[in-house]
């Protein structure tokens, strides 16, 4: 039977309502309080009737509307499509159930379509919620029990309810040391009845002739009851004598066999704590040896360097870049003073000088501007000097052919006359001036030095004042001598000036000897060659300054140099100092990484060693203080058994077992003695016949005075005899029948009693084990495999077997587990009844105790179940809407008049 539409007409807090559902999982979500209770007691109330006024389950009876109930649409196991429809009527309301084929019926065919289920039979079954898992904490193991068997054979527990009513009416008929209950009265009563009749009696007799016989009889019966009793006393001691003296027998034989050993000593449990203890020496020595031999394969490689020197050596290593950087340093120093001192070279080159032989005189000397301009002047004055030397030797020489022209002239004046004189004077006159102008701008020209052509001019106008003046007087004159006379004056004249020349020429070489020699000797000095331009001294001096320049630097590089080759030095000094290996300055800190990391990993190794060594010797220490204490221990054993070896220990041991066996033997004995004292010799073996024959021969006469005695007592009844006592006779023998009754009517109930239990039994022998096969598939995939059997053990209750083979009684599982069992169990007589009773599965948030896992396996198990059977799951957990992705999800929230709930 599927469940296809829920109407809800007026129920609870829903009013005309409707849901579809789908033949597999429908998820019914809301929050509390939403309605889903309410839609799941609509589809109970509707199915099975609403119930009494009386009773304590909820009606749901609409508050806001007159209208109450509904209509349910089903799909039967003939896949045909019935509405079932129940509204307010009756006590249980009125039901009409509508047939595909128009007809319809009531009460009587929808009990048929339920397959005869009572809601009770179908909540038990096919309906469980939280509230029914959650009383699993206070139960006791026989309350599980009973649950567990019910939920796996009927699904209710009615059987077991009725066991305990009748168990609980058989209580209250009769218990064996009861006084309430109806048997125990009654058995009371008759008890007194009889007392009170038998007093009656003795009134009677009182009075009756025979009760003087009656007494005597009563005596000897007394006194043969007596010597009975007395003999029975005698043959019971007997026949107890009997059977104690074999015992008495064995005790004595045990004594002597334990006297001999009485006085071995073994400790409690000797054998156990001795081999635990060797057992734990073995494992002692064993691990020992092992320690050993680890100790002997942990050897230690001594390092170079200590601990403190590593550090050093690693502190060293961060100074590689300033190793790198003096490196780099020094090359560029030398770089830099390689190109300076070719720079110089070049320099000195130019200037003409040997580098090897004059630098350092080049260095030294003075090349200061002062020095310069005092150079310039001695060679400029020298070269005035030799201008004015040129000078003068060409004046001379114009002054010796001036005189010889000036003889010439006297000469020729003497012979010539006296106008030929004056044309040939004033050519002379002519001749002198032009030839004494024109040698001076000749020489001021290429001397450059105007100076001697101005000078040359002024003597030309001195010459031709003089020449004019001579010509005036001599036209003056007109007379020959007196121009003889001028001529030679003339003549003296130029002979004075040549001596003049001559003297002044001299002074002139004689200085430029001077200033010759002070400019070489200067030259020298910076060893120049000394035919030097005047023009090349200003870039001779600025090539000096250049060489000195680049020497300073050269100096001040060489310093530098020095400065760092030396801060090189100290740093291979204590590379050299931290390492016993040859080191090369190219590959220094290479060398010396190499080495720190070879000695760091040795030094890691060595402490690594040395606290795997401590170790090693600290837990040999360890073992050995247990080696003396496993020893100390045996010796203790050993002592107490008060033997010195192994072999001695086990044979004591042995005595010891055989002693204990004794005591054991002897304690046993003691326990059926019961402390009770008996001689051997006490009874000879014809005591008992003689014993028997005498009470024969007792019973016998007994037997004749109680025949005597009773006919006495039935005459003297007669007698007695009145209506008091029959009514008393009357009223107890009422008593007795309703006693009868009441027994009848207990021994009725235990017969269901019993009955029940062969029922419940039959349903675990016949039902049950189908259940139980599919419930521990179940309850195996819920736990996640954490349980691999549930099992119903011999005596009647419930184990849950884990996959390790160990076993739980119920009681003793988490609640979760429990839960999990009882689900197990419902699911599987649920799918167990699929083909005799296919109602939908409703269940009410069952899960929420299990954790993560376990509900991941439950949700798989119902995605599985969905396929047969239709689920109608109840909760407020959000999350439980999206677990399963064929599923109907119902909000029940946003149930709207005439609408379905949200479906997702």
């Amino acid at each position: 039977m599927k469940l296809t539409k829920l109407h809800i007409y007026g129920f609870g807090k829903h009013e005309n309502v409707e849901i579809d559902l789908i033949n597999g999982i429908n998820v019914l979500f809301g929050e509390n309080e939403a309605g889903k209770t309410t839609i799941q007691q609509f589809i109970l109330h509707i199915l099975f009737g609403f119930p009494q006024r009386n009773s304590p389950l909820l009606r749901y009876e609409p508050k806001n509307s007159s209208t109450y109930g509904g209509s349910v649409q089903i799909f039967d196991h003939e896949s045909q499509s019935i509405t079932i429809e129940r509204v307010k009527g009756k006590a249980s309301g009125d039901v009409t159930v509508y047939f595909p084929d128009g007809s319809r019926g009531g009460e009587r065919e929808l009990t048929k379509i339920l397959h005869g289920y009572s809601r009770a039979d179908f909540e038990a079954i096919f309906s469980f919620s939280l509230l029914q898992l959650q009383g699993f904490e206070k139960m006791t193991e026989e309350e599980l029990t009973r649950t567990l068997l019910s939920s796996g054979t009927t699904g209710i527990d009615t059987l077991a309810v009725v066991e305990n009513q009748f168990i609980k009416d058989m209580g209250e008929l009769f218990k064996p040391t009861g006084r309430k209950p109806l048997i125990n009265q009654k058995i009371e009563e008759l008890r007194e009845l009889e007392t009170t009749y038998k007093h009656q009696l003795e009134e009677v007799e009182k009075y009756e002739p025979s009760i003087k016989r009656l007494n005597e009889l009563e005596t000897i019966v007394e006194e043969l009851d007596q010597q009975e009793k007395e003999i029975s006393t005698q043959l019971q001691r007997y026949l107890e004598w009997k059977q104690l003296k074999p015992l008495k027998e064995k005790e004595t034989k045990l004594n002597q066999e334990l006297d001999l050993i009485k006085h071995q000593l073994f400790p409690s449990d000797g054998i156990r704590r001795f081999e635990l203890i060797k057992d734990k020496l073995n494992r002692n020595d064993v691990e020992m040896e092992q320690l050993k031999k680890e100790l002997d394969l942990l050897t230690i490689h001594a390092t170079i360097l200590t601990p403190q020197q590593l550090e050093e050596l690693q502190s060293f290593l961060n100074r590689e870049t300033e190793w790198h950087q003096l490196r780099s340093k020094r090359i560029q120093i030398e770089e830099e003073q390689s190109k300076t001192l070719q720079n110089q070279m070049q320099q000195l080159a130019l200037v003409g000088v040997d580098w090897e032989k004059s630098l350092a005189h080049i260095v030294q000397a003075d090349v200061s501007i002062q020095q310069e301009d005092k150079l310039v002047t001695i060679l400029q004055t020298e070269r005035n000097l030799e201008l004015e030397l040129q000078q003068e030797k060409r004046l001379l020489q114009m002054k010796e052919q001036d005189l010889l022209q000036q003889q010439q002239r006297v000469r020729e004046t003497k012979r010539a006359n006296k106008s030929s004189a004056n044309q040939k004077a004033n050519g002379i006159m002519y001749a002198i001036i032009a030839a004494i102008v024109l040698v001076g701008i000749i020489i001021g020209f290429t001397q450059s030095n105007w100076m001697v052509a101005l000078t040359a001019i002024v003597i030309s106008g001195i010459v031709y004042a003089g020449f004019t003046q001579m010509m005036k007087t001599w036209h003056q004159s007109n007379d020959v001598q007196t121009y003889v006379d001028l001529l030679k004056k003339e003549q003296e004249s130029l002979q004075q000036n040549i001596s003049i020349l001559k003297q002044e020429i001299g002074e002139l070489e004689s200085k430029k000897t001077d200033i010759s020699k002070q400019v070489n000797e200067f030259l020298n000095s910076y060893h120049i060659s000394e035919q030097l331009s005047p023009s090349l001294l200003p870039e001779l001096f600025k090539r000096l300054r250049i060489i000195q320049e680049q020497q300073i630097e050269l100096d001040q590089m060489e310093t530098k140099l020095y400065e760092v080759r030396m801060r090189i030095q100290q740093l291979f000094k204590q590379a050299v100092e931290k390492t016993p290996k040859n080191l090369s300055e190219d590959m220094l800190f290479h060398q010396l990484r190499e080495f720190y990391l070879d000695e760091k990993k040795k030094s890691e190794d060595v402490q690594y060693k040395e606290a795997r060594i401590y170790e090693h010797q600290n837990k040999l220490h360890e073992l050995l203080l247990l080696q003396h204490s496993y020893t100390e221990q045996i010796q203790i054993l050993f002592r107490e058994a008060n033997v010195d070896i192994e072999s001695d220990y086990y044979s004591a041991n042995s005595i010891n077992e055989q002693k204990v066996e004794l005591e054991k033997e002897l304690h046993h004995i003691h326990m059926q003695l019961a402390g009770k004292q008996i001689n051997l010799n006490d009874f000879d073996d014809v005591f008992e016949d003689e014993c028997k024959e005498k009470l024969v021969h007792l019973q016998k006469q007994r037997h004749d005075n109680n025949e005597e005695k009773a006919s006495l007592i039935y005459q003297t009844k007669k007698l007695l005899e009145d209506e008091e006592q029959s009514e008393q006779l009357q009223l107890l023998e009422q008593k007795k029948t309703e006693l009868h009754e009441l027994v009848k009517k207990w021994a009725a109930q235990k017969a269901i009693v019993e009955s029940i239990k062969q029922i419940m039994k039959q349903l675990k022998e016949e039902r049950l084990p189908e259940v139980l096969e599919s419930a521990q598939h179940y309850f195996k995939l819920l736990t996640n495999n954490s349980y691999e059997q549930m099992i119903l053990s011999p005596e009647g209750s419930f184990e849950a077997v884990k996959t390790t083979g160990q076993r739980f009684k119920i009681a003793e599982l988490s609640q979760a587990t429990k839960e999990q069992a009882y689900i197990s169990l419902r699911l599987a007589l649920a799918v167990s009844l699929q083909s005799k009773a296919p109602f939908p599965i409703i269940l009410d948030d069952p899960f929420v105790h299990f954790d993560r896992v376990r509900l991941k396996q439950v949700v798989q198990l119902m995605a599985e179940l969905q396929k047969e059977h239709q689920l109608l799951y109840f909760t407020c957990h959000d999350n439980m809407q999206y677990v399963w992705e064929d599923a109907s999800v119902i909000q029940v929230t946003t149930l709207l008049p005439r609408k379905v709930g949200v479906v997702k």
